[in-house]
C-alpha cells in the first residue's frame, strides 16, 4: 500500500511540475503557442501514457483491481500521438484543450480540499480557493479558445502554474496524512 501512495504521489508531483512549467513557458513567451509547444505537449503525453501503462502491467494485483492506470495510460498515449500527428489542428484549438485541463484540475483540488477538511486539515480553505481559481481559468479558456488577446496565453500560463501550485500542496498535505 504504502508504494502504491508513493508512486501516486511522484506521479501527481511530475505532472504539477509540468503544469508549472508549461505555465511559465505561457507566460514568458505567450506568443510561442504555436506546433513547437504542441509537439512538447505530444510527446509528454505520450511518456505520461506510456508511464502509467508500465506502472499497471507493474502493478500488483490488488493495485491493478483499484486502479485506473492501464486506462488512463492508453488515453493520454493516444492523445500524445494525435498531438504529433495533428500539430496544426491541435494548435487551433490549444486554448479549449488548456482550458479543460485546468477545469479539469480545478475540481479535482476543489475535491481535495474538501477531503482534508474532513481530515481536519485546518487551512483547508487555500486547497479550495486555488481549486475556484482554476475552475474560472479554464472556463475562461473553454469559453474563449481562439482568443486573439495576448493576455490569454499568460492567463492560462498564470492558471496552470497555479494549478501546479495547488496539487503540490495538496499531495504533500494528504500524503503526510497517512505517514
Amino acid at each position: 500500500m504504502k508504494d502504491f501512495l508513493k508512486k501516486t504521489k511522484i506521479s501527481f508531483i511530475s505532472m504539477a511540475i509540468i503544469y508549472i512549467l508549461f505555465g511559465l513557458m505561457f507566460m514568458i513567451h505567450p506568443d510561442t503557442t504555436n506546433k513547437v509547444i504542441v509537439i512538447i505537449l505530444g510527446i509528454l503525453i505520450s511518456i505520461y501514457g506510456i508511464s502509467k501503462i508500465f506502472a499497471h502491467v507493474n502493478a500488483e494485483e490488488f493495485e491493478k483491481l483499484q486502479g485506473f492506470s492501464l486506462g488512463t495510460g492508453i488515453i493520454a498515449l493516444l492523445i500524445g500521438i494525435y498531438f504529433l500527428i495533428k500539430p496544426q489542428t491541435i494548435v487551433s484549438i490549444l486554448g479549449a484543450i488548456l482550458g479543460f485541463f485546468l477545469f479539469f484540475h480545478g475540481a479535482i483540488n476543489f475535491q481535495h480540499a474538501v477531503n482534508l477538511k474532513g481530515m481536519n486539515y485546518e487551512k483547508w480553505w487555500i486547497s479550495a480557493i486555488f481549486g475556484i481559481v482554476s475552475i474560472c481559468f479554464g472556463f475562461y479558456g473553454v469559453m474563449n479558445p481562439t482568443t486573439i488577446s495576448p493576455a490569454f496565453p499568460i492567463t492560462i500560463g498564470l492558471g496552470m502554474v497555479l494549478s501546479g501550485i495547488s496539487d503540490i500542496f495538496m499531495i504533500t498535505k494528504i500524503s503526510s496524512y497517512f505517514k
